[in-house]
């Protein structure tokens, strides 16, 4: 709390004032600065009618709606009779639509007590101001019901509150500690103008299953049990006289259980129903309620109403003992949402969809960079998963989170053989779907036929599938080569491990605070996990990748954490790739500036690569000598290799290395079947390398696309130019051709102008829903096109 001002405290001591002066002065000099309420509202309501406008970034839509027709030309106090305040905050989006639905409802069945309904963030609130400032706007003469005040909370990490709304718990917790504010500020006397208070909770008992909900719990407890609000539902309302299970004042839907629409939806028909009470709700064995009871007779009914004020979900809803059948992983919700961004489904846990690249080799167009860096055929790969569910929720995963998350497995399980078989089917009927596609070229469709590569990394976790040795056990009985992508969280299932072609771990931040911001894990010792998954690639005889996503403004910061974590294992390459920006999401605060040019890629594996020498060259013997390989920039990607195990001298310079980081599929798949016939028979990284072709090597003028195909770009999206010097300004164009003295010149002065309004270094922005905005002058250039 700020520090209080002496005069200030000395003045109330010798005064003799009543509690509620008191609150008001401590808010005085509390708040010194008071936030401005914005008057920028939406007028009417044609978002809740399905014409929304998407609001600009970091904007908030207050929406104020007069039940009688009228717009609101600010915000109503929330202590206001006559109105209801919907406060809500969102972190995936859920919170938000729950919130807007509630409004929704209220709007429709016309609540004539109340001329005032409004939507508010829950971080735009000075909640000091609207619970003790209420002087002079509470009108006793006016119409109206008492005011309502409902949360939509979500449970953000360890059972808090999102961090831009933080200041909701942190305000209510002062308010009711502190000796200068009236005991149970918020009781009132007058039944019209007692507070009343409502509670939806969301969260998922993957993380923890006694954090579910804490957020909404808390502030339903500090409001009703020592700030004086009461519960808004009654006794009586959604009861057994509706032929329904009760609703409660506050509730939790859990989306691991997947019940929170159903909760939700009870929770809702219960506040509705209290604020606009239908004649059925207000008779009761015949008589007529009155608004007339006693002190005492609404004391009783409160006490009796605080003891029904439960932390119910559905499943507390219905004493039907549960099955112990493990339940499918997928429900449908989440099956729709998944087949609706091209994911094919497999039984109840796994999932396979044809990745961009395939289709652009099938056309001529250029590889991944898994072509570029070890020699797959990119139309020949199937993207797949033998889990949809997840341990982590990365902020820049492209699958937008639409998959189950879990620290364990709880369901059913579907059995290898048939996962892979309906897999490959599922790919080649993909690729069948292709044959229309302008530009395919039929020998290369023909031979997409054959399955030769699985990726394991389409989404999910495929590690924590119990049956997984098996699964890449029926791959190689196929000929398919493995590259299996862990986030390492599950270091005895890396351990247990069969050979495989490659095996990558992500390491998606170098400190344990930075991995707890950008993965988002379920597990709390996620941190010393991903050490011990690192630690066991030492003992892996096959190729092993650390692979770190560089996420721009969140991840990008100390890279001597990466080495050391990097020099845990001992891992044989590590690939460096920029993250890919894949639109807006609710559940990802990332925008396109996070995203980093392949330059700035290039830069930050070099100065990686000077960190792991630095480890080596400070005494670790058994640190190996890493150095650039290769690099894509189609994918902004780089690769680091190891020198012991992938450099060789060229035969016609033997002062100069030539790399193998390429595989021998051919004898992977044979060298993996004697192992599996023998399982005492070892092999490792040596004995299936491949070289590595001149285009691909770092450095070379291709920059890692291959020549054989034909880099295509929309009419409209060629570069403006092609070449930069190291400050970023221009010295080539469109067409590669150099720019003259005087043009280069014009365009570095422009550039000065740009950095005399936002300075020379980067800078990072930090806004109020946690999206964090890069701004660099040096970058002004690069994302400029024209028309050819």
């Amino acid at each position: 709390m700020a520090a209080v001002n002496k005069s200030s405290i000395s003045s109330l001591a010798v005064a003799s004032v009543g509690a509620a002066t008191l609150a008001v002065s401590l808010w005085m000099y509390h708040h010194n600065s008071k936030k401005s309420r914005k008057s920028d509202l939406t007028r009417g309501d044609s978002e809740v009618d399905g014409d929304a406008q998407k609001s600009k970034k970091d904007d908030v839509l207050h929406r104020e709606i007069d039940i009688d027709g009228l717009t609101a030309d600010g915000l109503g106090r929330i202590l206001s009779k006559g109105t209801i305040t919907i406060a809500y905050c969102s972190t995936t989006g859920t919170c938000e639509g729950f919130a807007k639905k509630l409004h929704k409802e209220i709007r429709d069945r016309s609540a004539r007590n109340y001329r005032l309904v409004q939507l508010i963030q829950v971080a735009e609130v000075d909640w000091w101001d609207e619970l003790l400032n209420n002087e002079g706007e509470a009108d006793d003469s006016g119409s109206g019901g008492p005011p309502v005040l409902l949360f939509i909370l979500p449970t953000w990490t360890d059972g808090t509150l999102p961090p831009n709304s933080q200041n909701l718990l942190q305000s209510l917790s002062e308010i009711s500690t502190d000796w200068r504010v009236a005991p149970e500020p918020l009781r009132s006397s007058s039944p019209e103008l007692q507070l009343k208070v409502g509670a939806f909770g969301m969260g998922s008992s993957a993380y923890d299953a006694h954090t579910v909900g804490k957020p909404a719990k808390e502030v339903f407890s500090c409001l009703v049990g020592k700030l004086g609000a009461r519960p808004l539902v009654s006794k009586n309302v959604g009861g057994k006289r509706e032929g329904k299970a009760k609703s409660k004042s506050l509730m939790i839907g859990d989306s691991e259980v997947g019940d929170s629409d159903v909760v939700f939806e009870k929770w809702m028909n219960g506040i509705v129903n209290s604020v606009i009470p239908s004649a059925q709700n207000n008779v009761i064995d015949g008589k007529k309620k009155t608004n007339g009871n006693s002190k005492k007779q609404q004391h009783v009914e409160e006490k009796k109403v605080e003891q029904d004020c439960a932390c119910k979900s559905s499943g507390d809803m219905n004493n039907d003992e549960k099955s112990r059948e493990p339940k499918e992983m997928v429900t449908p919700k989440q099956a729709k949402a998944l087949k609706k961004e091209g994911y094919k489904l497999i039984g109840t846990h796994s999932a396979v969809k044809l990745c961009r690249w395939t289709k652009h080799q099938l056309r001529g167009r250029g590889g991944c960079y898994k072509h570029t860096h070890y020699g797959i055929t990119s139309y020949q790969c199937m993207e797949a998963t033998p889990s949809l569910a997840c341990a982590n929720k990365c902020v820049f995963c492209w699958r937008h989170h639409k998959n189950p998350v879990g620290r364990e497995w709880r369901w059913k399980t579907d059995e290898p053989k048939m996962i892979v078989e309906e897999a490959v089917k599922m790919h080649v009927d993909m690729i069948k779907e292709t044959r229309g596609i302008p530009g395919i070229q039929m020998d290369r469709w023909a031979e997409a036929h054959k399955v030769r590569h699985c990726a394991l990394s389409l989404v999910g976790e495929p590690i924590m599938y119990p049956k997984i040795n098996e699964l890449l056990h029926e791959l190689h009985e196929r000929k398919i080569s493995t590259f299996l992508v862990t986030n390492g969280q599950h270091p005895q299932a890396i351990n247990d491990l069969i050979p495989i072609t490659q095996l990558y771990v992500s390491v998606d931040a170098s400190t344990p605070e930075s991995l707890e911001a950008v993965d988002r894990p379920l597990f709390k010792d996620s941190w010393d996990r991903l050490k011990t998954s690192l630690s066991c690639l030492k003992n892996k005889g096959q190729r092993t990748v650390a692979r770190l996503t560089v996420v721009k403004g969140w991840n990008s910061d100390e890279i001597g954490g990466y080495a050391r974590l990097i020099a845990l294992g001992h891992c044989s390459l590590v690939e460096v790739k920029g993250v890919t920006f894949c639109g807006k999401s609710d559940a990802s605060n990332l925008n396109m500036s996070n995203s980093p040019w392949h330059h700035e890629v290039l830069q930050f594996t070099k100065l990686l690569l000077k960190e792991l020498n630095a480890i080596r060259e400070g005494g670790d013997d058994s640190m190996p000598e890493y150095d650039l390989a290769c690099e894509h920039k189609h994918s902004c990607s780089v690769l680091l290799a190891r020198v012991d195990q992938f450099a060789v001298p060229d035969e016609n310079d033997p002062t100069k290395r030539k790399w193998r980081t390429w595989i021998d599929y051919d004898k992977f798949q044979e060298l993996a079947a004697k192992h599996a016939a023998d399982p005492t028979f070892k092999f490792g990284v040596e004995d299936y390398l491949a070289d590595t072709p001149s285009w691909a090597v770092a450095g070379a003028e291709e920059e890692g696309f291959d020549p054989t195909d034909n880099r295509h770009r929309k009419k409209k999206k060629h570069p403006k130019y092609t070449k930069f010097d190291d400050d970023g300004v221009p010295t080539h164009d469109t067409f590669n051709e150099p720019l003259g003295e005087e043009e280069i010149l014009k365009l570095r002065n422009v550039m000065q102008e740009k950095k005399k309004l936002v300075g020379a270094a980067t800078t990072v922005t930090e806004l109020q829903g946690g999206e964090r905005v890069i701004d660099d002058a040096s970058l002004m250039f690069r994302g400029l096109t024209v028309s050819r």
